[in-house]
């Protein structure tokens, strides 16, 4: 697979573009202790007063918020918000969702229709609407009140996040490894008493690491989504400091800032649309990063199928020759 992946620009481009966002992120945390670049007030050329919000200009590349705040500033510091707390949500889920997958899929049979059942409801409830009901009591304040320490509301947020999609992870896997179970080369491997764990480990797992590669893709995207769904009705990640009607982002996290900045749209456009497009184009990077995997796989996958039939067709003699001697008069 690796061999396909080094020489496409697609798996290269997406995953420079999150990397460096999060070395800057960070970079800005280490080294400038997460301060943002802000002026409320500054003189034009003829000396007259001008009070943010200030539109994009060699000054400030992509303009200021209303409360005089760099956005750029903004983006690069909640980069490792929103990025780094989808990477650690993706695996902490697939972790989870792979090792209750393989216990049901391997170990439980009778309960495994009542379970499934069960599983199945949390595919039909909105995740956006169970999260908003148990997290909004934690992460929503108004000011001047005490909240929970900011570490126990991350943890919080982070613990019912990945827990609402393990079921639904944890069935599919569960799924593909009941299937797995009748394919002939793991009946082969019973047959000559590999026990249950020696199976899934040796024969099953193998199979399902590249599917379990693009599924970790699969929940960065979703947990990103997740997180602007969030962010609309103004659930921020770390929690939400109600200033009356105003609703402002402890973290800087994008979604968060789409989620405040979105009521600028019609007047002071630039505002909501610097955060939107940094968080479009991580999607996207990640998207392609996704479809770059997807097609070594495959072509990975095609290209053993194409040895094998090669092979194949090696050892094969026709029958006609069989124990014959082949000599000219």
């Amino acid at each position: 697979m690796w061999n396909y992946l080094k020489r496409d620009k697609r798996f290269w481009l997406g995953g420079l573009f999150l990397t460096i966002l999060m070395v800057l992120s960070i970079g800005n945390t280490v080294f400038n202790d997460g301060n943002i670049h802000k002026v409320i007030l500054q003189y034009d050329k003829t000396g007259y007063p001008e009070v943010p919000p200030f539109p994009p200009s060699m000054q400030f590349l992509f303009g200021t918020d209303r409360a005089g705040y760099d956005l750029l500033n903004l983006i690069i510091e909640g980069a490792k918000w929103t990025i780094g707390f989808a990477i650690v949500v993706a695996i902490l889920r697939m972790v989870l969702g792979v090792i209750i997958g393989f216990l049901l899929g391997a170990y439980v049979k009778r309960g495994f229709k009542k379970i499934e059942a069960f599983f199945d409801s949390f595919t039909i409830v909105p995740m956006v609407m169970i999260c908003y009901f148990i997290l909004s009591e934690v992460l929503i304040y108004a000011n001047g009140t005490i909240p929970a320490p900011f570490y126990q509301r991350l943890l919080f947020q982070l613990a019912v996040i990945v827990l609402l999609s393990v079921p639904t992870l944890s069935l599919y896997v569960a799924n593909e490894v009941r299937k797995l179970q009748t394919e002939e080369f793991v009946e082969a491997a019973k047959i000559l008493g590999g026990g249950k764990l020696y199976i899934v480990v040796k024969h099953i797992l193998p199979h399902l690491v590249p599917t379990f590669i693009i599924m970790l893709m699969q929940q960065f995207v979703q947990t990103l989504t997740l997180l602007l769904h969030l962010g609309l009705i103004n659930l921020f990640f770390g929690g939400t400091v109600l200033y009356g009607d105003e609703a402002d982002s402890v973290t800087h996290e994008w979604t968060g800032l789409i989620g405040m900045y979105y009521p600028s749209l019609s007047a002071d456009t630039w505002i909501p649309m610097v955060p939107i497009i940094f968080f479009s184009l991580t999607v996207l990077a990640a998207n392609k990063i996704t479809d770059s995997i997807q097609d070594s796989l495959e072509r990975n996958r095609t290209a053993s199928i194409s040895v094998k039939n090669t092979n194949k067709s090696v050892l094969q003699v026709p029958e006609n020759e069989l124990f014959t001697f082949k000599h000219q008069a």
